[in-house]
């Protein structure tokens, strides 16, 4: 497992932020929360469109589960030889649960149901089992025609006389060792130079999803980051600029790299 996908099951795992229904936290702010909870309810027992990344409590190997709205699942993981093996089942989310059989196959034989779920942005986003944690990388909620690799570069913003800060992101990002396309996910860099510190920057990097209506986008990053865990933003001239609402905006937008 590479080390990006490393970083996305610590990160994705262990989140338990807000947004639209889900837990406390998420350090954007009530009020956001509030906005998100208002446009994207959270509407339990439906039919999921969702990638996960899980990890099992008798396993050290990273699995990943995408569940399509027709009730069949597909799930994916490698060996600790790099041997890639897939199998099918069935999934259904009724009585506030989800359930995931898929036996026999030659892999895992599995017959789960979730004992908690967590909706961030309005989506059934991290569930738990006796034995298994999952959290969304991806999802199929957004428009089609919006999503798409882009990488933006912000600004410096809150510039002192000793420190500075740079920010990064990039939306759907499709790299995986699957054949299943990470559309829905959203990356974070956060670098804080301190001027003259002898380590160099401070770097926090997160994963998490978005959801887009229109030009602007919520992003729920659990919580990874110490500043702002919520964030809410706007595509601009055509998506080739973006602006973060926490990320003084005044500063200028972040452009497309």
């Amino acid at each position: 497992m590479n080390a990006r996908l490393a970083l996305m099951v610590c990160a994705l795992i262990s989140a338990c932020g807000g947004g639209g229904g889900g837990g406390g936290g998420g350090g954007g702010g009530a009020a956001l929360q509030d906005e998100i909870a208002r446009v994207f309810p959270f509407v339990p027992n439906q039919p999921l469109d969702m990638l996960y990344q899980c990890a099992r409590s008798n396993s050290r190997l990273t699995y990943y589960f995408g569940l399509a709205p027709d009730g069949s699942f597909i799930a994916f993981f490698e060996t600790d030889t790099q041997q890639q093996v897939s199998f099918t089942g069935r999934y259904t989310h009724t009585g506030g649960a989800i359930r995931l059989v898929s036996d026999p196959n030659p892999a895992l034989m599995l017959d789960e149901t979730s004992t908690r779920i967590v909706p961030h942005l309005g989506l059934a986003a991290e569930f738990e089992t006796a034995i298994m944690r999952c959290g969304a990388v991806a999802h199929g909620y957004n428009d089609a025609a919006t999503t798409g690799y882009k990488s933006y570069r912000c600004p410096l913003i809150n510039r002192g006389p000793q420190s500075a800060e740079e920010n990064a992101f990039e939306f759907d990002d499709s790299s995986s060792p699957f054949n299943v396309q990470f559309r829905g996910g959203i990356f974070r860099q956060r670098d804080v130079d301190v001027f003259l510190a002898p380590t160099g920057p401070v770097v926090w990097r997160g994963y998490g999803i978005y959801r887009r209506v229109g030009n602007t986008f919520y992003a729920d990053f659990g919580n990874q980051f110490p500043d702002h865990n919520l964030l809410k933003g706007t595509f601009a001239n055509t998506d080739q600029q973006v602006s973060v609402e926490q990320l003084e905006p005044a500063a200028g937008a972040c452009n497309r790299r």
